[in-house]
């Protein structure tokens, strides 16, 4: 598939509006971390806000100093993998072409890892969490970008 040079800069400006806006969400989620009595007096609407897509447990939750990160430990791995990804594809990616198996594979340890906490195989662990997270965070990304990008291609040629 050919490229023309608008399409290439509109493809660029897409990665790194996706590599800012997550850069954003991770700098709001961490926002308890940041010494800044402005973050600290934005902290209810913060949590609130960050409640609609994370149970926000304290005890499931990374610590900074005396505060806790406003997203669990699995959350905090998602949009971690998510952005490392975005930085990634922006500095060294070409088009992305993923096939569902490399998404079932990626998927797979956070979904194995959940099934055994709901099943009370194992005791909830950070780490493994976050670690699972930030490989489902890594391939959706990339999953969700490949489709955006194969949509403006085809938007292209037609």
């Amino acid at each position: 598939m050919r490229f023309n040079l608008s399409t290439k800069i509109k493809l660029k400006l897409i990665k790194i509006g996706f590599f800012l806006a997550l850069a954003l969400w991770l700098i709001g989620f961490s926002s308890p971390c940041i010494d800044s009595s402005f973050l600290r007096s934005l902290f209810p609407i913060q949590k609130q806000f960050y409640s609609v897509v994370c149970h926000q447990e304290i005890e499931r939750s990374f610590e900074c100093g005396n505060f806790h990160l406003l997203v669990c430990a699995r959350c905090t791995g998602i949009y971690l993998g998510s952005a490392i990804a975005s930085f990634i594809i922006i500095f060294f990616g070409k088009p992305i072409k993923v096939k569902t198996k490399w998404l079932i594979f990626f998927s797979l340890p956070m979904l194995l890892d959940v099934l055994l906490l709901t099943f009370g195989i194992y005791d909830y662990n950070k780490s493994a969490s976050s670690i699972t997270g930030l490989l489902f965070g890594s391939i959706v990304f990339i999953y969700i970008l490949s489709a955006i990008e194969n949509l403006l291609l085809q938007k292209n040629n037609l």
